[in-house]
């Protein structure tokens, strides 16, 4: 049991620290670190109370309620990835379960130092906080779960976050199941050849394994590409149903589209508008405005601005560019806040934190 408690302390500490020192999302790695020392230091407490104290009914009873954290910080961490801000009664809110458990914690360590704690008081204080453990974890992750689910996904590095929070709250809710498994056992007094406090400490490890391999993947730069037009199948809107307009034709026209932002980046022009463009494939504003919408789903002024945020990408990847305003205005937008805003909508992260990512893997 020692050296799984060590194992599991060391790698929460490591897991909680890589993320810290390479934030590049601030307030969502923030509230992953803090998650991942909680679990370091709640680990740190029940190894404490093992090597200190032998007596193994103490150290199953006798809870630190770090655990009525964990549901919390997953909601804070949801929260921020889909940009909802988060005020500081709310944080105080969500944290006061901890506190109550944490001062009936100490009282009961008190208790137990005068060696005057009736077992009637410790069952009690020992149930009371598996079921408010088994409300918080399952109330928080199917709550999560919800969440993210009525959120519409807006790009790679979105998806891979909310990736880590679905795994935070599939973990917590197996947690869930581990206390009704406890007390299925204990109804039964059904012996079990390995101790669910096993099971807790492997599955933190697959978490920690698990969400530094998907944070690692975030951290790589996106490679650089061309303005390719994507092959989607999507279907005809309404409007566009009885167009006499062939796919073929539709087809061809977004293949110009494609050679002219190639060759004439024409895009980089802050004023460049749908007018511009037919002018150049000598065809209709209709037309393109048809093409766009039915084969990409996209409308004239998302096309382009995703055309500026590809270009702006590649620009970050030079080495020696620097200036983020001067970046954006190279990429056609019109102002800093513009190209702020559009930027982090398709990459999830901002100009500066894409440009220190390119940095860290360098």
């Amino acid at each position: 049991m020692g050296i799984m408690l060590t194992v599991v302390i060391l790698q929460a500490l490591t897991s909680g620290l890589l993320i810290y020192l390479n934030k590049r999302y601030k307030g969502e790695d923030l509230y992953l670190s803090l998650l991942f020392g909680l679990i370091a230091v709640h680990v740190t407490y029940k190894a404490l109370i093992y090597w200190l104290v032998d007596n193994m009914e103490v150290f199953d009873k006798l809870h630190g309620c770090f655990s009525l954290l964990y549901g919390p910080l997953l909601y804070f961490y949801v929260q921020s990835i889909r940009n909802r801000s988060i005020p500081s009664a709310q944080i105080i809110a969500h944290s006061s379960p901890f506190f109550v458990g944490f001062g009936l914690n100490i009282i009961m360590i008190i208790l137990l130092m005068a060696q005057n704690t009736p077992k009637l008081i410790m069952e009690l204080y020992h149930q009371g906080v598996i079921i408010a453990v088994f409300l918080s974890f399952s109330a928080y992750s199917i709550y999560s779960l919800y969440l993210l689910h009525h959120t519409p996904a807006t790009g790679s590095i979105y998806k891979q976050k909310a990736t880590i929070a679905r795994l935070i709250a599939s973990c917590n809710l197996l947690l869930s199941f581990l206390v009704l498994f406890g007390w299925t056992m204990l109804i039964w007094d059904i012996q079990f050849p390995v101790t669910t406090r096993y099971v807790y400490y492997f599955l933190m490890l697959g978490l920690f394994y698990s969400i530094i391999h998907i944070r690692t993947r975030m951290l790589l730069p996106a490679k650089p590409s061309e303005y390719a037009i994507p092959k989607i199948s999507i279907q005809p809107q309404e409007k566009y149903r009885n167009s006499r307009i062939s796919e073929e034709e539709l087809a061809n026209i977004l293949n110009q589209i494609n050679l002219v932002f190639q060759r004439k980046k024409s895009f980089l022009n802050p004023d460049f508008n749908l007018d511009q463009l037919a002018n150049e494939l000598g065809t209709s504003k209709l037309k393109i405005t048809q093409a766009l919408n039915i084969h990409l789903g996209q409308n004239f002024y998302q096309f382009v601005n995703s055309a500026r945020i590809e270009e702006s990408k590649n620009l970050l990847q030079q080495p020696n560019e620097d200036n983020l305003t001067v970046v954006g205005y190279e990429s056609g937008f019109k102002s800093k806040s513009t190209f702020y805003k559009y930027f982090k909508e398709a990459t999830g992260c901002s100009p500066s934190d894409y440009k220190k990512s390119l940095k860290i893997n360098a």
